[in-house]
């Protein structure tokens, strides 16, 4: 069975905060006993699909054997 992990991308502003700088931040939760848990915050820009972000994060990081649904709320 997949294990499930959701994320949300925060987009970061400039100093004016009226235009996109490109630099994401993609935060990744686990439901644990009904609660969302922080499983990790990757840095990407916006050239890089959120997913693969993910994925690279879980490769890198000895997950890569392992199957994940990944869900954006």
């Amino acid at each position: 069975m997949k294990k499930k992990l959701y994320f949300v991308v925060e987009k970061e502003l400039d100093s004016t905060n009226k235009s996109l700088t490109g630099n994401n931040t993609i935060d990744v939760y686990e439901i644990i006993d009904n609660e969302p848990k922080k499983f990790a915050s990757i840095d990407s820009v916006n050239s890089e699909s959120s997913v693969d972000a993910i994925q690279d994060y879980l490769d890198d990081n000895g997950y890569g054997d392992e199957a994940f649904l990944i869900k954006q709320l």
